[in-house]
């Protein structure tokens, strides 16, 4: 006997499809720096969908969940820290998976859970030595894939694009020095660290004195394979 395929959840999946299509457009705008006052508020500030080099990846996350909100200082190093990928990173595109909920301004939150001094993005990867322009096969897949300590995948068929990633990483802290911020901690693989010293960029890294958090647990660390986390304090 075949049973009928749920009308409620064709439709959920067709209002899925919609929004993606219709808000993907209708959240397209250049995006600009919010106050540009020298204190730091606890005010969160929602990040724009996309911009010309970056676009945020989960419609359901952004548009429904709210899962884009920052301190006014990180929203502007965000936003800064693409004007410099414009110019030094070519035709790479930056996928932001995540930030916080519309409540969590707080760059010193007394929890981690109303924070809003973070950002997790997709690592970015190459296939073929060119980079991976659409992450939707990827994101939805992504648990299936395993990179080895190099960041190649199994399979070989992508890699975790380390140049691109040592570099943005730099834009990332430029932007926010310039805001009155600097990076506390980055969290990757363990791993992807060696790989990331050894760019081209490595020693301005390693001259940043970016801090790469080292001890993580299994879970972390396979979570952190595909994804990479920035947490940002006031400069010292």
């Amino acid at each position: 006997m075949i049973y009928p395929f749920p009308k409620f959840l064709i439709l959920c999946v067709l209002f899925v499809i919609i929004k993606s299509i219709t808000f993907a457009q209708l959240s397209y705008r250049k995006p600009v720096y919010v106050t540009q006052k020298t204190s730091i508020s606890n005010i969160a500030y929602k990040l724009p969908y996309r911009g010309e080099n970056y676009k945020f990846y989960g419609t359901l996350k952004f548009h429904i969940f709210g899962k884009a909100f920052v301190n006014n200082k990180v929203y502007n190093s965000f936003i800064e820290a693409q004007h410099l990928s414009e110019q030094n990173l070519n035709s790479a595109i930056i996928r932001l998976f995540k930030a916080s909920g519309k409540k969590y301004g707080y760059l010193n939150p007394h929890k981690e859970s109303v924070c809003g001094n973070r950002l997790v993005f997709l690592c970015p990867m190459k296939k073929k030595e060119k980079p991976l322009m659409f992450y939707y096969r990827t994101g939805l897949f992504r648990y299936f894939y395993r990179f080895n300590s190099s960041g190649t995948s199994k399979n070989s068929r992508l890699s975790i694009d380390f140049e691109t990633l040592a570099r943005y990483l730099l834009n990332l802290e430029d932007a926010a020095n310039f805001f009155g911020l600097q990076i506390r901690s980055v969290t990757i693989k363990r791993s992807f660290i060696k790989a990331l010293l050894k760019t081209s960029s490595g020693n301005a890294i390693a001259s940043a004195n970016i801090r790469f958090i080292k001890y993580l647990s299994s879970k972390m660390n396979r979570k952190y394979e595909e994804l990479f986390l920035v947490e940002f304090e006031k400069l010292k």
